[in-house]
Parts: C-alpha cells; sequence; structure tokens
C-alpha cells in the first residue's frame, strides 16, 4: 500500500512537472449596487512585494487587490500597487486592447495628459506611464498589462499598478512590478 502511495504521489508530481506553474486570475462575486446585486470581480494572483501588505477593506471597496508599505494605509501611503483583471470576452490582442484602453483615458483625463511607452523586461507585458497633472491623488501611475487565461480558458487582461501621489514616490516602486510580475509567471 505504501508503494501503491508513494507511486501516486510521484505520478502527480511528475504530470504536474510537466506543465509549468502560471499565473490565474479568480472570479469572485460580490454584493454591489446597495447589496442588489452580484457583481464579478476578476483579481489576479499576485503576491505583495517584500515590504509590503494587501490592504484589505480598499481592496473590497475598490474591487482590485491593493497593496501598501507595511505600517501604512491605503489613505496614508504615497504609493499604491493595486491589481485588477479585466475580463476579455472577445479575446482582443493585448496590443489592441491597451490601445483603446488608453484611447478611452486620454479622452477623458484632460489636455496636460500624456501617456509614454516604458520597456518591458518580459515579452508579452506592454508597460506604460500616465501623467496628468489635474489629478491630486494620482497624478503618474505606471501600468503593467499582460493577458492571462485561466482555469476555464476565460481570457483576462491583468493591469498591474503603480499609482501615487508624487512621481518620487510611483518611481520608486516601479522596479516591484518587475518582481511581482516574475512571481506571477505570466503564461
Amino acid at each position: 500500500m505504501r508503494r501503491f502511495i508513494f507511486s501516486m504521489v510521484f505520478a502527480v508530481i511528475s504530470w504536474s512537472a510537466m506543465f509549468p506553474a502560471r499565473a490565474e486570475v479568480d472570479k469572485i462575486l460580490r454584493v454591489c449596487d446597495g447589496q442588489k446585486g452580484l457583481c464579478p470581480e476578476f483579481r489576479p494572483r499576485v503576491k505583495a512585494p517584500d515590504g509590503w501588505a494587501r490592504d484589505e477593506a480598499a481592496s473590497l471597496k475598490y474591487g482590485a487587490s491593493m497593496f501598501v508599505p507595511r505600517g501604512k494605509g491605503f489613505g496614508n501611503a504615497e504609493a499604491i500597487i493595486y491589481a485588477e483583471g479585466r475580463y476579455n470576452k472577445d479575446r482582443t490582442e493585448l496590443v489592441q486592447w491597451v490601445a483603446t484602453s488608453d484611447q478611452d483615458w486620454a479622452a477623458t483625463s484632460g489636455k496636460n495628459a500624456k501617456i509614454t511607452s516604458l520597456p518591458s523586461a518580459s515579452p508579452g507585458v506592454i508597460i506604460n506611464r500616465y501623467d496628468n497633472p489635474s489629478l491630486k491623488d494620482q497624478p503618474v501611475e505606471v501600468i503593467a498589462h499582460y493577458v492571462d487565461v485561466d482555469k476555464d480558458g476565460n481570457s483576462d487582461v491583468v493591469r498591474l499598478a503603480v499609482s501615487g501621489k508624487n512621481e518620487r514616490a510611483v518611481l520608486a516602486a516601479v522596479p516591484l512590478l518587475d518582481r511581482m510580475i516574475a512571481g506571477a509567471r505570466i503564461p
């Protein structure tokens, strides 16, 4: 019997080793609209970087995983990191999805807003910097976009972002994005 159990464990480990671990988006239904309905939330599986923690209250409020430096809260952190998934029903190519999203952002952000493409260390990840001086709480954001497919075969665009009240704080946190992306094992 021990041999059989050992053989089964070995077989499962061997089988799972053939398929690399990968990122995934969890689908969560939460009560919304004044408790009159259910709203889907697509939460990417990303880990908080060292020295950061998930702010549960802010995550629930904004429907995204919100990370803040340890010892800080969402309201008093100079920079935050958030991760959110957007359902990609039509499986739009990432480049097109980001371009459409960027056009919408530019159209509603005012004349001083600008978008700058940044280099990405990971293939399949598009990173842009968004500057909007008219926003007091988020004048600068850096967002990494990538596509993930969940266990049911659904496509999601993940937005992993650093946002903050000032450029210095945001740029200091940007290197954490690369670490989080590497840890997510994007397909």
